[in-house]
């Protein structure tokens, strides 16, 4: 007779993998009905299930330790710099790495986690905001779980975060010092994948006010239906948003003299339609972006952007996971926030605003 698996469990019980996994884990801040419990528990007992001896199993000699990474696209370098990152720190610390890419699909998203929680990591790394935050507090209890970027406040899962507000008030700064007075900020869809993109744009706002800056900040987003990562051209997502979103601009004779874009590589999208259209950078247009990704530095004009401490970041994630302490050690939930300053990074691509007697310029 099949041995039955947690999959046949969750079948019988009509449960996710990953709820047949904390029930049956004994997570000690379950979230669960009574009655969803008692599902699973007679699911498994009709079934014979057996849980997998994996916990004790890991602390014999030679067993592999395997870190879960979940990221929403790796047509972003700045995503592509992290898993590179993770991977190689945690091999240093003997520790293999599984990376699902999601898509930014909320299905694929959950079917990673029930694929591979509780048989077969030993943390979690998100790259992202969870589209699933109460799953994710659930999970987090018995399995240690890091996000390394922003969260909600409320999101009890230890976190790895940049100052965005501070960010984006760097730029406008650096900006205003050079006499821009018009700026416009470009991005992807304000939603819930990130906060990021409006923690930046606040902090770009609050900093011109700040000066006495009330109407020069224009802010162009894509549509909200149209994010995804797979293009017919081939080209990611995001630079696409840029350079169309660049071309709106010139063709309605935008006054704009600085276009900041959400992240470098929307960022590069602005710099390639201004190059295409015949606009001097920084001469006619200052461009600047943020995360400092490779491409920042070596495109021309190279990139004016905000450095996150990527690598400093992404070690401490990693740290986070590995080190936390058996949850039955804990006398309280444990939740932890560490918080990077950002550093602005000044390229070639900003310069002195045109004189505010100047028109836009035209291709």
């Amino acid at each position: 007779m099949k041995k039955a698996t947690s999959q046949d469990v969750a079948a019988l019980a009509g449960v996710s993998q990953a709820t047949v996994s904390l029930i049956l884990n004994n997570s000690t801040k379950i979230t669960f009905s009574n009655e969803t419990r008692e599902r699973v528990l007679a699911a498994a007992q009709q079934l014979n299930y057996q849980l997998p001896p994996r916990r004790k199993a890991r602390t014999q000699a030679g067993t592999t330790r395997m870190l879960l990474v979940l990221t929403p696209t790796l047509t972003n370098q700045y995503y592509s710099e992290i898993i590179q990152t993770i991977e190689e720190y945690a091999d240093s610390l003997d520790y293999r790495v599984i990376v699902c890419n999601t898509f930014r699909k909320p299905e694929l998203e959950k079917f990673y986690l029930n694929t591979f929680v509780g048989a077969h990591v030993d943390g979690i790394i998100y790259t992202f905001l969870p589209s699933f935050p109460r799953l994710i507090e659930t999970i987090s209890d018995t399995l240690p779980t890091v996000i390394i970027g922003e969260k909600h406040d409320e999101l009890s899962v230890c976190s790895i975060e940049l100052r965005n507000a501070t960010a984006g008030a760097l730029l406008a700064e650096h900006l205003y010092q050079l006499g821009h007075r018009r700026l416009v900020f470009i991005s992807t869809p304000f939603n819930q994948l990130s906060l990021a993109r409006s923690q930046r744009l606040e902090g770009i706002r609050r900093q011109l006010e700040a000066h006495g800056v009330q109407d020069g900040l224009e802010v162009l987003s894509a549509d909200r239906s149209a994010e995804a990562d797979t293009p017919e051209d081939g080209l990611p997502y995001e630079y696409n948003v840029g350079r169309a979103l660049t071309a709106e601009l010139i063709r309605r004779h935008s006054r704009a003299t600085a276009l900041i874009g959400v992240n470098d590589m929307t960022a590069l999208g602005i710099l390639a339609q201004l190059t295409a259209q015949g606009i001097r950078v920084p001469g006619d247009i200052s461009v600047c972006g943020f995360d400092n990704i490779f491409s920042s530095a070596i495109t021309t004009p190279s990139l004016t952007t905000i450095d996150h401490h990527l690598r400093t970041r992404c070690q401490a994630a990693v740290d986070m996971v590995t080190s936390r302490p058996a949850p039955s050690a804990l006398p309280v939930p444990f939740v932890n926030k560490i918080e990077y300053t950002p550093q602005l990074i000044v390229r070639a691509s900003t310069g002195r605003a045109r004189t505010s007697g100047s028109e836009s310029p035209s291709p």
